[in-house]
């Protein structure tokens, strides 16, 4: 019994990674893909932005389960931007805030949150975006 319930735990563990991409809510279709987010407002502990720091986002996409390489795509001063895809396949869009001081030096950054943890998306909604070109148009279209 406890050799089964060994080699069950080592599967699930093995398959978690694959399932990651298969737990997103939607896929969206599209090489193209406009993302918004909420405002900043607060530090990590709860207490408001102080006066003359900014919050600035880098926005970023990730093709693999583990999120390990993801590819810094734009930093952005509003909370929405557009995302092209400039090659296929199935993407996760990453966020992560920057907290500037009134010299606009760095002085923090939070964690990278993906759009395949329900925590950090609107109404727990998951998404990714899966970008293949089209085949062709058939040609030569004839009776027989």
């Amino acid at each position: 019994m406890r050799k089964t319930i060994i080699i069950l735990a080592l599967l699930l563990t093995a398959m978690v990674p694959a399932m990651s991409l298969a737990d997103v809510s939607t896929w969206k279709t599209a090489n193209q893909v406009t993302v918004a987010w909420d405002a900043v407002t607060a530090l990590s502990d709860g207490r408001p932005l102080p006066a003359g720091d900014t919050i600035q986002y880098e926005v970023y996409s990730g093709t693999d389960t583990t999120k390990a390489n993801p590819t810094l795509i734009t930093t952005v001063a509003t909370t929405q931007t557009t995302i092209t895809f400039p090659n296929e396949g199935r993407f996760l869009v990453g966020l992560k805030s920057i907290r500037r001081d009134s010299t606009t030096a760095k002085i923090g950054e939070s964690a990278l949150v993906w759009s395949d943890d329900p925590v950090v998306c609107q109404n727990g909604q998951t998404f990714g975006v899966i970008y293949f070109i089209s085949p062709g148009n058939p040609g030569g279209m004839r009776t027989q």
